[in-house]
Order: C-alpha cells, then sequence, then structure tokens
C-alpha cells in the first residue's frame, strides 16, 4: 500500500478507557491470589507439576476475566483536527485563572462528549456525568478524549524503535 493510500485512508484514532462498573475488589483479590501462586509454581521450575501449573494458569485467566466484567470499555474517537481546533475557539482561555489553551472548566467535559462513542444519548451522559461518575474518573476520561485528539507520539515507543538495527 502507497504512503497516498495510507494517509488518505487513514481512519481518527481512538483509545479506550476502562471504566469501573462494579466493586473490584474481590476481583483484584482472585487475580492477585492466582498470580502468586502461578509465581510459586514456576518459581520451582522442573520440580513443579505441569497439571498444577496448567491448572494455575487457567485460574489466572478465569480470574483475570472476573476483574475485566468489573470495567465497561468507553470508546473515545478523536475529533478532526479542525473541529478540535473550533471546539478550542468555543472555549477559550480565561483572564485570571490558570487557563492556558482552555477554559478548564468547560472544555475538557465538551472534549469529553464529542468524542465519546456509545448507545447512550447525550442527556443520558449528562445524567452519567452528575450522578455516575465521581471527580477522578471525570478527571480520567475528559483526560483521555484530549490525548486523543492532541495525538502526541507514544512515549512508551523505545528511541529509534523506527530504524533498523544491524
Amino acid at each position: 500500500m502507497s504512503l497516498r493510500d495510507r494517509l488518505l485512508n487513514r481512519p481518527r484514532p481512538f483509545d479506550t478507557y476502562p471504566l469501573r462498573v462494579d466493586d473490584d475488589t474481590e476481583a483484584r483479590k482472585g487475580v492477585e491470589q492466582a498470580w502468586t501462586l502461578l509465581r510459586l509454581l514456576q518459581y520451582q521450575g522442573e520440580a513443579a507439576d505441569e497439571s498444577a501449573v496448567r491448572s494455575a494458569k487457567q485460574d489466572l485467566e478465569q480470574a483475570e476475566s472476573v476483574l475485566a466484567a468489573c470495567y465497561e470499555p468507553v470508546t473515545l474517537r478523536a475529533m478532526r483536527p479542525g473541529d478540535f481546533e473550533t471546539l478550542i475557539g468555543r472555549h477559550k482561555p480565561r483572564e485570571g485563572t490558570k487557563d492556558q489553551a482552555w477554559n478548564l472548566d468547560t472544555f475538557p467535559r465538551a472534549c469529553l462528549m464529542e468524542c465519546v462513542e456509545s448507545d447512550l444519548t447525550p442527556q443520558e451522559w449528562d445524567q452519567v456525568w452528575a450522578d455516575v461518575l465521581n471527580h477522578g474518573e471525570q478527571g480520567e476520561l475528559c483526560n483521555a478524549a484530549i490525548r486523543v485528539n492532541v495525538r502526541a507520539p507514544d512515549s512508551t515507543l523505545p528511541k529509534g524503535w523506527t530504524q533498523t538495527q544491524s
């Protein structure tokens, strides 16, 4: 595929935020216990019973599934760059505040509401915002929406990752 094809057909970036919908306390304990048992068995090396290791791996997978069920993935898709800039323009920084690039009181939520993809209506999202999400979850969701739009390079990629090592 040519550069032209790849660039002209590039989909807008997206990210998935794992929103906790159920208490995960017991599920986290289950994962921790399953990991502990598996590490203990693996530490034994060749002396470990292979069936016990297989069983521990299955238990870990099951525990991780239980933990995953405590979360609902919320998809956030980036806006077109021009639309993102327009949104920033509608939420200008205020004089005498900590605002720099945009209005910190209004822009993050507006960005989230523009980016979230779900079967909830805007009115239902307003209700979730007001009655379901705590302050930390609101901030994390807004930050995730802003990150997907800013499209900053992924800092987890190692330096020089695009160069072939010889």
